[in-house]
C-alpha cells in the first residue's frame, strides 16, 4: 500500500489521470464536432465501469454513480 492506496487502486488512479483533461466549453464542443474519439470522460469511465475489479477495488455499490448492473457490463475475454 502506497499513499493509502492498494496496487489495484493505483492502477485505476493512473488510468483516470491519463484521461484527465480540462477545456473550455467552446473547445469541448469543437472537439465533439471534429475529433473521431469519444470525450475523455467516456473513454475513462465508460471502460472502468465494465471491469469487475474496479468495483472490488473501491467497494462500488449500486448507489454509486459509476455502478453498472453486472448483466449489463461488457464482457470480451471472460
Amino acid at each position: 500500500m502506497i499513499d493509502g492506496l492498494t496496487g489495484v487502486q493505483r492502477v485505476y488512479f493512473g488510468w483516470a489521470q491519463v484521461w484527465r483533461t480540462k477545456s473550455r466549453e467552446a473547445e469541448a464542443i469543437r472537439r465533439l464536432a471534429v475529433d473521431p474519439h469519444s470525450p475523455p470522460e467516456f473513454r475513462c469511465n465508460g471502460v472502468i465501469r465494465n471491469i469487475d475489479s474496479f468495483y472490488e477495488a473501491f467497494d462500488v455499490s449500486d448507489t454509486d454513480e459509476l455502478y453498472l448492473e453486472p448483466d449489463k457490463r461488457v464482457r470480451i475475454w471472460n
